[in-house]
């Protein structure tokens, strides 16, 4: 794989990540995230603009400190969180008992609607 197609996949699943860390109110802002990683906002920022490459021990920390399933944020392959079936079966009841939009029903499901238009992608090369 070349080295500029793996770091822009790194970054669009760094970028998902922190889309699903907030729309599911695991976090509540971008400072958080720093904190999960040990790193301050800027460098949070800059990695979620591109203008920086998540290295591996962020990434790492990023890991230990979340649900987030590692062999899915380096590959791409897989589910991209540990226990993802648990998550929306969850977050489905939650949105069933509310009776009404539920944030963390939408982020449990993010994940499965990406991993559906990649699937999407790969059979539109094949064809």
């Amino acid at each position: 794989m070349p080295i500029k197609h793996f770091k822009s996949e790194i970054t669009r699943r760094f970028v998902e990540v922190v889309k699903y860390l907030m729309m599911s109110e695991a976090v509540h802002s971008k400072t958080e995230i720093g904190l999960l990683m040990d790193q301050p906002l800027q460098v949070v920022s800059k990695l979620l603009t591109g203008q920086r490459i998540i290295t591996l021990e962020q990434i790492r920390k990023l890991i230990l400190n979340t649900n987030v399933n590692a062999h899915w944020f380096i590959t791409g392959e897989g589910l991209m969180l540990n226990g993802q079936n648990a998550s929306v079966k969850e977050s489905k009841m939650a949105y069933s008992v509310s009776g009404n939009r539920s944030s963390k029903a939408i982020a449990a499901i993010l994940p499965l609607v990406s991993d559906l238009e990649e699937r999407i992608e790969e059979l539109k090369k094949d064809n």
